[in-house]
């Protein structure tokens, strides 16, 4: 039963980390698109060593932010896309960093608020697991 109940929840470093990093993509997104800024992996690299976590904690964390968000915000998880995972964990990392910046742009407008407060909505519900 421990190992099930650890499971579903997120382990406070990966909340932490996940707040920071879809706040993150919320600030380059306003500055434009993150996709080709090289801020993107440098920040996720930051934040990854300032947590301590490795990229399959990492990878393991933004899938997290994908289902809160999509959770908060009513999106119907059946038609949302499904990141396409790669076989090179870094670039996969990546590529769902740029996919959270437009999977949070569809929350917020489903929300009708701003990137940053659909974010905190996805982060307190990420937290309260």
């Amino acid at each position: 039963m421990a190992e099930t109940r650890r499971a579903i929840e997120s382990p406070p470093v990966e909340v932490g980390f996940a707040g920071d990093v879809l706040h993150f993509i919320a600030c380059l997104s306003a500055d434009g698109q993150p996709a080709g800024s090289l801020s993107l992996p440098f920040g996720l690299s930051a934040w990854m060593k300032r947590y301590g976590l490795g990229v399959d904690e990492a990878i393991s964390a933004v899938l997290s932010l994908r289902t809160a968000l999509v959770s908060v915000s009513g999106l119907d998880a059946a038609s949302e896309p499904v990141p396409l995972r790669v076989a090179d964990r870094v670039m996969f990392v990546l590529n769902l960093a740029v996919y959270l910046d437009g999977l949070l742009d569809r929350a917020a407008s489903a929300l009708g608020v701003s990137p940053g407060e659909a974010a905190d909505a996805a982060v307190e519900l990420l937290g309260s697991n």
